[in-house]
């Protein structure tokens, strides 16, 4: 029996018995469907295979209400926006060791959170990055065969077509996903809080 994707707490799907975690590479990337208890596994051993290089932090995030063009107010208190955008965080030039510690208090926000993205890379244009429902994307222009092994370690097989959350999606099988808040009541926002002293920082809004 094929193995059913484990979703992230902030996240969940109609048709969950459809998705099975696999990585599928396709030109210069890798895409692949990931347990939500290998995502940390994956970004880690990353860091790893560039433990020379220096590393940049992505994260990004709903931009605020205050930026966008409102259409509608309901009294639920949903909103209809003409358009949607994110804002998008960066921290340069972080070692191997200081990323991994960078990221050690935040993991559980960073992997469980249903509407950011985030991701580590480096300055040769290699990324990885956790994106919604459970996707995560690897970039890498020159050969990224040499880090399907990332992947196989964490015992996530290859497909020559990956079947995504994207595939499960209509308007009788919609998907949801919600920010997401540890014990202590922290959410992604206050993630940036923090790591805006640490040197991160806004570099762009960007439309959906």
């Amino acid at each position: 029996m094929k193995k059913v994707l484990k979703m992230i707490a902030g996240a969940s799907v109609s048709e969950p018995g459809l998705l099975r975690p696999e990585y599928e590479i396709s030109g210069d990337r890798i895409i692949a469907n990931v347990d939500a208890d290998k995502i940390r596994g994956l970004i880690k051993d990353f860091i790893d295979m560039n433990r020379d290089e220096p590393l940049f932090l992505f994260i990004e995030v709903p931009a605020n209400l205050k930026d966008e063009k409102i259409l509608e107010r309901h009294e639920d208190g949903l909103v209809v926006l003409e358009k949607h955008h994110r804002d998008v965080y960066y921290l340069d030039g972080v070692s191997s060791e200081g990323m991994k510690n960078l990221l050690e208090p935040f993991w559980e926000i960073l992997v469980n959170d249903g509407l950011s993205s985030f991701g580590v890379g480096n300055p040769h244009g290699e990324e990885i990055g956790k994106y919604r429902y459970n996707e995560m994307i690897l970039f890498c222009h020159e050969n990224p065969e040499r880090y399907a092994g990332i992947f196989e370690r964490a015992g996530i097989p290859r497909t020559d077509k990956l079947f995504s959350v994207w595939d499960t999606f209509s308007p009788e099988t919609p998907g949801q996903s919600e920010t997401y808040r540890d014990k202590e009541g922290r959410d992604i926002y206050r993630v940036i809080d923090v790591l805006s002293k640490c040197g991160l920082y806004k570099a762009e809004q960007r439309e959906e």
